[in-house]
């Protein structure tokens, strides 16, 4: 008997979700949500010197948004989300027809981590940390043109 409820109470706590499996269902709710709003941001703004700001006036504090137009992935503006009960920064990109939202999760001295391939409801997600942040970035690009704009974040993000 005790037995049987020892391998039923770990097979439940095995089977449930993760943090992170549902911080990124949630990351994939939210961008779903932004493709079918009538605008996907809730400031328009092509100027990190606006969407930073607003961004920090809502939740105290602000991922970097650099400016990437020049590389093909431009700043189309912010909104906040609400995952797991807690309102977190997303920054929303524009490459091609395709959008691509970058949530930041703010970090306590959080470990720095490579990106790695979290897809999810259909879309291609990646996951990764500089240590202030964890960064979700979401899109229905196909996985290279997501890596790209990652890449392509994470240097912007380092030369400032």
């Amino acid at each position: 008997m005790i037995s049987a409820v020892l391998a039923s109470g770990a097979t439940q706590w095995a089977m449930q979700p993760g943090a992170t499996d549902n911080f990124a269902a949630g990351v994939a709710s939210g961008h779903q949500r932004g493709l079918l709003a009538t605008s996907p941001v809730d400031v328009v703004s092509s100027d990190r010197h606006t969407v930073k700001p607003w961004l920090d006036a809502r939740l105290g504090l602000s991922p970097p948004a650099p400016d990437m137009a020049k590389d093909g992935f431009a700043l189309i503006g912010g909104r906040v989300e609400v995952i797991g009960g807690r309102a977190v920064p997303a920054l929303v990109y524009r490459h091609r027809e395709h959008l691509i939202t970058l949530v930041a999760e703010p970090q306590n001295a959080g470990a720095m981590t490579d990106p790695f391939d979290l897809s999810e409801g259909g879309f291609s997600l990646a996951q990764w940390s500089d240590g202030a942040f964890s960064y979700w970035a979401i899109s229905d690009m196909e996985r290279p043109e997501l890596d790209d704009f990652v890449a392509r974040f994470r240097a912007a993000v380092v030369t400032g």
